[in-house]
């Protein structure tokens, strides 16, 4: 950095350092609050495999093809979110939000990972805010993928493992159309970047949604309705091609995603509360390769639908405890190019868990009057 750039970096600290006492005297108040929670879940399916990849693991024919020790494991997923709350009154309010989350497998520890995110959120009057996010995954493992650069005199050895990082960025504006009805406008940019040996895979995905939020419901209810279209464009080249001609996997894709959501308060008495929730998922992609060496996405159509039931129970402020059971089912219906005997990208996949909670207030500052007003 050049000294004047270093003169006006200095400046516009100096600034933000002066501006911010004067808004804390100014608020209404500041808190801190802490959240933490741990679950516990068995998945019959986590690697998302195909009924052909399932059986084919079971019959130990081809152990180079798979580096998990089973197709169903218990998890570990532990969370925490710090959140700082600064009050100016009259409905202006800001927040921002650091959270944890992990992912631990009790038999495939090749398949952990952890997740970070940040987000900054202004509130307005009349129940208007605006959202900014940040979301970081690092090292997600996909599952073995066969690498076709490598000879093929190597046989069930080109098979390695396939992993990406992901980093999410999102911006919404939520505000109220009707007494009982919020609007969300939503846009987030996904960043996944794929390791040595399937970069082709390599994409960004943009996703535009629009969510209607009926709350105020008798029961304390309240239903989500989303509808969103998502592109995802994959780089679906490596970089060694021979005379520009491509040949590697294109797994770039387009199509609508929704869904519907509900929660409702079933009792509520000596600070117990017992409730329950239920949503449905939907998502659509049309693949856009035009490669007909490419069998598995040349043609393909995915049609992914997802069903979630909760009961909740919660003491006082701080406590909660949902037990649920989430079902995904994908169909891939592939083009003529693939194998007719193929499955490739079918799976089901069935969830049960139960999350425990933790929430309260660990520092707040009382309000100050801004001695600038006296």
């Amino acid at each position: 950095m050049t000294m004047t750039g270093r003169r006006l970096a200095t400046l516009a600290l100096l600034a933000l350092l002066t501006a911010l006492p004067t808004r804390a005297l100014a608020a209404h108040g500041q808190s801190l609050n802490l959240s933490a929670g741990v679950g516990s879940a068995y998945d019959d399916n986590f690697m998302q495999f195909s009924d052909h990849q399932l059986t084919d693991f079971d019959s130990g024919l081809h152990p180079l093809r798979y580096s998990v020790q089973s197709t169903g494991d218990a998890l570990f997923l532990p969370e925490a979110a710090l959140t700082w709350r600064l009050d100016d009154g009259g409905g202006r309010r800001h927040t921002l939000r650091l959270r944890w989350e992990g992912d631990f497998h009790s038999r495939n520890g090749t398949a952990d990972n952890n997740a970070a995110s940040v987000r900054w959120t202004e509130f307005f009057a009349k129940d208007r805010r605006l959202t900014a996010g940040w979301y970081r995954l690092n090292n997600f493992y996909v599952r073995q993928l066969r690498d076709e650069d490598l000879d093929v005199t190597l046989g069930e050895l080109r098979y390695q493992r396939a992993q990406f990082d992901l980093s999410i960025y999102s911006a919404a504006w939520r505000q109220r159309l009707a007494r009982s009805v919020l609007a969300d406008f939503a846009y987030q940019f996904e960043d996944r970047t794929y390791a040595p040996g399937f970069v082709e895979r390599t994409s960004g995905t943009h996703q535009g949604e629009l969510r209607l939020d009926w709350d105020r419901l008798p029961h304390r209810a309240d239903i989500e309705a989303r509808f969103g279209w998502r592109d995802s464009q994959a780089d679906a080249t490596d970089g060694d091609e021979v005379g520009g001609v491509r040949e590697d996997d294109d797994v770039s894709y387009h199509g609508p995603e929704g869904g519907i959501s509900g929660r409702m308060e079933f009792r509520r008495a000596h600070g117990w509360r017992w409730g329950g929730d239920l949503g449905w998922e939907m998502e659509s992609r049309a693949y856009d390769s035009d490669l007909p060496t490419d069998p598995y996405h040349f043609g393909r159509n995915d049609l992914l639908n997802a069903v979630e039931a909760g009961v909740r129970l919660g003491y006082r402020r701080h406590w909660t405890a949902r037990v649920y059971y989430r079902l995904e089912n994908n169909v891939a219906n592939l083009g003529v190019s693939a194998p007719l005997s193929s499955d490739s990208g079918s799976y089901r996949e069935n969830r049960v868990g139960l999350d425990l909670n933790w929430s309260g207030l660990v520092w707040r500052q009382a309000t100050v009057q801004d001695e600038s007003e006296e």
